[in-house]
């Protein structure tokens, strides 16, 4: 049976989150539980605001996911997923230090978005994915066009994902989410984009009328999927 190593902690709950789903999915569909070790990535919590709020300093973390990496290679794992968007702006640096391969956040969901047919989609995510454009070149380059929060729009989107992160979010900060939803779909977007694995845990497929695009489960998917080639067979395409 092969086996998936996940670079943990980006954030702490959506790790637990992805571990759990994925082991639910093998109860459904499988005849044992999957392989998984989890690296939970040790780094100070003042960069989370750094990186989310500010959009800065990104590139202080990365040693602390090259360490992350090389323990889960050393630990024999067959690939490696990272439930984490913002980090992925370092995923061809990791790709060159790992010896397995490493599924892609980003691909993964791209790849939902262009078998769905859409022709714009809102993003919600943090605002160092925005600044870096994580989903906007590849989505422009496919001929799908996306909506952004206005600036002071994204300076609360961020804020609720750091309060998420803390733990400290409350039925506010989803009124403040569906808002800025409403003020997306009414710039053109046909669904709404989580572009953070965190916003998750918040927001679901019954908070809005359209479809949610989550990339946290398209991840989860692929890897159930990458997992379950060995196992079974089962293909597993989304709750």
């Amino acid at each position: 049976m092969k086996s998936v190593g996940i670079v943990g902690g980006l954030g702490p709950e959506t790790t637990s989150k992805f571990y759990l789903d994925l082991i639910s999915l093998a109860r459904k569909h499988c005849d044992s539980y999957p392989k998984i070790i989890i690296d939970n990535v040790s780094f100070p919590f003042y960069l989370e605001e750094e990186i989310i709020k500010k959009s800065e300093n990104e590139h202080r973390i990365l040693p602390y996911l090259e360490d992350s990496i090389r323990k889960l290679n050393k630990a024999g794992v067959d690939f490696i997923v990272i439930p984490c968007n913002t980090v992925h702006i370092f995923i061809e640096d990791l790709r060159r230090i790992s010896k397995v391969p490493i599924l892609s956040i980003l691909d993964e969901t791209i790849k939902v978005i262009k078998k769905e047919g859409y022709r714009k989609i809102g993003l919600l995510a943090t605002t160092k994915t925005i600044d870096r454009k994580l989903y906007e070149t590849p989505l422009v380059e496919n001929g799908i066009n996306i909506a952004i929060p206005t600036k002071t729009e994204q300076e609360i989107v961020a804020k609720i994902i750091l309060r998420i992160l803390e733990n400290t979010s409350d039925g506010k900060d989803k009124m403040s989410l569906l808002k800025i939803i409403d003020n997306l779909f009414k710039r053109g977007s046909e669904s709404i984009l989580l572009g953070c694995t965190d916003l998750q845990l918040i927001l679901n497929q019954s908070d809005l009328k359209t479809k949610l695009i989550d990339t946290a489960n398209i991840l989860m998917s692929a890897t159930f999927n990458k997992l379950s080639d060995i196992n079974q067979n089962t293909e597993f395409k989304g709750r």
